[in-house]
């Protein structure tokens, strides 16, 4: 009987530290999205890796520096920049983030509303968890 207890407390203990990775993860990924919207470009430039890319959905890469200037813009105004349906699945210091960003808001004057479809890489470091990598494709909405 105690080798089936210490299995099942192995099996347990494995389930809930995944789950608190799983929430250092999403919860990094929203403050990220929350510093986008509050144009932070100095504190956002802490979460993206030096070498990040985004792929995005018209197959342009996208690098830190670019992201920085966008979220630097005041030609961009955001009132919904947020990630729905997000599933993060782990390997030792590498998880990969999927869901739905929904983005609202306007650019340059001209409104917009898009759906997109996300995977992020994030890697731990010392700092904590910063985006490598990310790929967006849009989500027809009509």
């Amino acid at each position: 009987m105690k080798p089936v207890l210490l299995i099942w407390l192995f099996i347990a203990n494995s389930i809930w530290n995944t789950s608190s990775v799983e929430e250092e993860v999403i919860a990094r990924d929203k403050e990220l999205n929350q510093l986008i919207s509050a144009h932070q470009a100095k504190d956002a430039s802490l979460i993206y890796a030096e070498d990040f890319v985004l792929t995005t959905s018209s197959g342009k890469a996208k690098l830190k520096q670019d992201m920085l200037a966008d979220i630097s813009s005041p030609d961009l105004t955001l009132e919904i920049n947020e990630t729905t349906q997000v599933k993060v699945r782990l390997i030792e210091n590498t998880a990969v983030l999927t869901g739905i960003l929904q983005q609202k808001g306007t650019y340059k004057g001209n409104a917009f509303y898009v759906k997109l479809c996300v995977t992020d890489t994030w890697v731990k470091v010392k700092s904590g968890w910063i985006l490598l990598a990310g790929h967006a494709t849009v989500i027809n909405t009509k």
